[in-house]
């Protein structure tokens, strides 16, 4: 309006110039709020890409949490969790995309059972989208025994542990994952090592990026997939299938990786809002059990979700690593007895460190039964929120 009232005292060429001055200020206010979260808007009114995240028996690793964190906090997503059960009663059919996170493609394909791979590759093969990762990857290779989505041959996993190697995206695959070409260092977890197979009638492939350095077991020779698929691309009939045999979910660093494959399949772009940082005075560890299901996930979203808690992410090896020793509290979710009661007799004298000096421990339903009797050991009854439990002390 002051602008508008001073127009003819000021002459059009100012007119332009003072005006084109605000939309800068206002623009550039606008790009630096889109990068901390708060502008644009996280509120999404365009049509949501409808995803299947699955988590079932197989899918498991933190890098499971990782992924649900990033798909449940992109607006532009609509996200479904699965386990093999909803994929065999068609649950598909409602659904664009399906991902199948790390763990093991062989537990994984079996948990499926004959009728739920069918049921993927129709699902595909009529034009839903698919992503893999690590295991995913490995689910997608043209194996009897895994999905046969792309033409490409499985030869071998590296053993060792988890390691940081390079990775080389070239121009095609950043094109199709709408990011840099170059160099990257990725989170790889004895992913499958693969190589192009024969060309097939359901569809074509091809490699987006290759690896550039390589991991072995201490004192033993280091496997040799100097420049193997580290991504790849194609299509089975009428979908898109992506899949990584490295962890992009990781690091914050590769993210971009991360949300590029989701691109790549349905031409959208997810881009998540995390809450706002905020002062949060319960640092809370979540133990992320080998067997992943639903409703692990869902309890780690209620307590990632409360500005109160930040919240960390612990396996096994975090916590004999002396997490427990910058945090306020421990959540155990369900899992199967065997695995809770392992972890309470192998933890038991940490465990009770961690407790006598005020930390506390939060059980969900019986498996309460297997852990140290505690004034700050806390059960929780299955299937409820650890939120109000946690907050309440």
């Amino acid at each position: 309006v002051i602008i508008l009232k001073k127009y003819k005292s000021i002459g059009m060429k100012k007119f332009i110039f003072c005006l084109s001055a605000v939309l800068a200020v206002v623009l550039s206010g606008c790009a630096v709020g889109s990068q901390s979260g708060q502008c644009p808007d996280p509120a999404y009114t365009g049509k949501k890409v409808k995803v299947g995240y699955f988590v079932g028996d197989g899918s498991r690793s933190s890098g499971i949490f990782y992924w649900a964190q990033l798909l449940h906090y992109s607006p532009q997503l609509d996200v479904t969790l699965l386990d093999a059960q909803d994929i065999r009663d068609g649950k598909l059919k409602t659904l664009d995309l399906l991902l199948i996170p790390g763990g093991s493609s062989e537990s994984q394909c079996r948990d499926l059972q004959e009728a739920g791979k069918k049921a993927v590759q129709e699902f595909v093969y009529n034009g839903g989208s698919y992503v893999g990762i690590c295991a995913g990857f490995h689910c997608a290779l043209n194996r009897k025994e895994r999905l046969e989505l792309m033409p490409f041959e499985y030869c071998h996993g590296a053993s060792g542990s988890a390691a940081r190697l390079a990775i080389d995206i070239s121009k095609r695959g950043a094109e199709v994952l709408n990011i840099k070409p170059g160099r990257y260092y990725v989170r790889y977890s004895l992913g499958p090592i693969s190589k192009p197979g024969p060309a097939w009638k359901y569809g074509k492939a091809e490699i987006l990026g290759v690896y550039k350095s390589t991991v072995s077991r201490a004192g033993k020779p280091a496997y040799n997939f100097f420049n193997a698929p580290a991504a790849i691309y194609g299509n089975y009939g009428k979908g898109k299938v992506v899949a990584t045999s490295f962890h992009p979910e990781s690091y914050e660093a590769t993210h971009n990786i991360a949300l590029g494959c989701i691109y790549s399949v349905t031409g959208v772009t997810p881009t998540p809002v995390f809450p706002k940082n905020v002062r949060r005075p319960l640092r809370v560890a979540y133990y992320t059990p080998t067997t992943i299901g639903k409703a692990p996930i869902q309890r780690m979203l209620e307590l990632d979700k409360s500005p109160e808690i930040d919240l960390l992410f612990a396996a096994k090896k975090e916590l004999d690593e002396g997490l427990l020793s910058h945090v306020d509290a421990l959540v155990i979710p369900d899992a199967y007895d065997h695995k809770n009661a392992s972890l309470a007799k192998s933890c038991r004298e940490l465990f009770r460190k961690f407790m006598d000096r005020g930390g506390r421990i939060y059980v969900s339903g019986k498996e309460a039964a297997a852990f140290e009797k505690h004034v700050n050991l806390i059960e929780v009854p299955a299937g409820k929120s650890f939120v109000p439990a946690v907050l309440e002390k």
